[in-house]
């Protein structure tokens, strides 16, 4: 369930069948140009998969475990640490956090929250401190973990910002995928956790714009379907087919620009961007609706080349995905915490690039640093202690 080759499948999936059911008056027809693109990147991520040696069966022990455990356990303090001290900076240069301006009137944007570029690389450090909190209550079960995980999980909502949520509920998911096996239990608790999820989604989502701003999509009969649900499915169903609707009313006609520059776009820190005044869109997509500005992962790669540039892009973040998840089959920490990574990647890809976002890239950063603490940490142990971990 948690392998990367099932993730593409379920969310282009759940996608393709919720767009069917055309509940929304932005979706346009069915590109068939569009629909193969997809197909062939589902079978590109299976044959990824195996080439890869996907197959291969999960390590059930380590000898390292306890050193593993050590690790994550000191390195976590550093995360913290960093964040910590890099968020009282954001809210002292902010003036506050998006959910108190709220409380006390006043009329910014959540968007205008945090130190422009800085803020991406704290959310990266945010969404790897829950994963290792949550890696370490798997594997150690003290209820400071636990208290940690809630007290963490606050900040998102202090910030109304539902990405970053998300975000972190996913690379959790993903944690207890890999260190569990799924049984009946867990499915109920993960069912019943989407729906609250999706209940509060719609919540944050209205508190911030005092009603749900999709209502004009949908008439008749299935307003009224969504009227008796909560605001979070019609927030759901809205970002989850906009993306694919927008690629739909482009990819047969859209003229490519050649070059990376859409495709690597999105790796600009904002701060350059305003110097240099270049422009944030990140394709060349002219969108269906203009309140709908998600495209799919193709988004940037298809502005460059067409769909044939789509197909490599994604390609190659497929194979970084199978890889990832190769090493945390293996029972490497690091290896567990860039998989999450690429678990949100392929579960976010149906509505937009997450692979060649700066905050995503430096995620994969701090695993590699994590990796490389270790590593020296060991040597420096072996060097003092050859018998350790004998």
């Amino acid at each position: 369930m948690i392998n990367p080759v099932f993730v593409y499948f379920a969310a282009w999936g759940l996608v393709l069948f919720l767009y069917s059911l055309g509940l929304t008056s932005n979706l346009v027809d069915f590109s068939l140009v569009g629909v193969t693109l997809i197909v062939l990147n589902m079978l590109s991520i299976l044959l990824a998969y195996f080439f890869l040696g996907g197959g291969s069966k999960r390590e059930s022990h380590n000898p390292d475990d306890w050193f593993f455990l050590d690790t994550v356990r000191r390195f976590l303090k550093f995360v913290l640490f960093v964040w910590l001290l890099g968020t009282v900076a954001e809210i002292a240069y902010s003036g506050g956090f998006p959910l108190y301006w709220k409380l006390v009137g006043d009329t910014r944007l959540y968007t205008e929250f945090g130190i422009p570029s800085f803020h991406g690389v704290m959310n990266a450090f945010y969404l790897q401190a829950l994963s290792m909190a949550c890696y370490l209550f798997l594997k150690l079960r003290r209820v400071k973990f636990v208290v940690l995980i809630l007290v963490l999980l606050c900040w998102p909502i202090s910030m109304l910002g539902r990405g970053i949520l998300l975000g972190g509920l996913l690379q959790m998911a993903c944690v207890l995928f890999l260190l569990t096996k799924l049984n009946t239990k867990k499915i109920f608790w993960l069912v019943l956790g989407l729906v609250l999820v999706i209940v509060a989604f719609g919540y944050i989502g209205d508190l911030r714009q005092t009603a749900n701003p999709f209502s004009y999509l949908v008439s008749g009969q299935t307003a009224e379907v969504f009227a008796g649900l909560p605001s979070g499915f019609l927030w759901f169903y809205v970002y989850l087919t906009a993306g694919l609707s927008n690629l739909f009313h482009n990819i047969d006609s859209l003229i490519p620009a050649g070059g990376f520059s859409y495709t690597f776009s999105n790796m600009l820190p904002t701060i350059v961007r305003n110097f240099f005044e270049i422009d944030s869109r990140n394709d060349l997509f002219v969108f269906v609706d203009r309140n709908l500005n998600t495209s799919t992962i193709y988004a940037g790669s298809v502005s460059d080349f067409g769909p044939v540039g789509g197909f490599f892009s994604v390609l190659i973040v497929q194979v970084i995905c199978c890889y990832t998840y190769i090493l945390a089959l293996k029972g490497k920490p690091w290896g567990i915490f860039a998989y999450t990574v690429s678990f949100q990647i392929l579960t976010f890809s149906i509505f937009y690039d997450m692979f060649f976002l700066l905050p995503t890239l430096f995620q994969f950063a701090i695993c590699f640093i994590l990796y490389a603490y270790y590593f020296f940490r060991r040597r420096s142990m072996r060097s003092i202690h050859p018998v350790v971990g004998s």
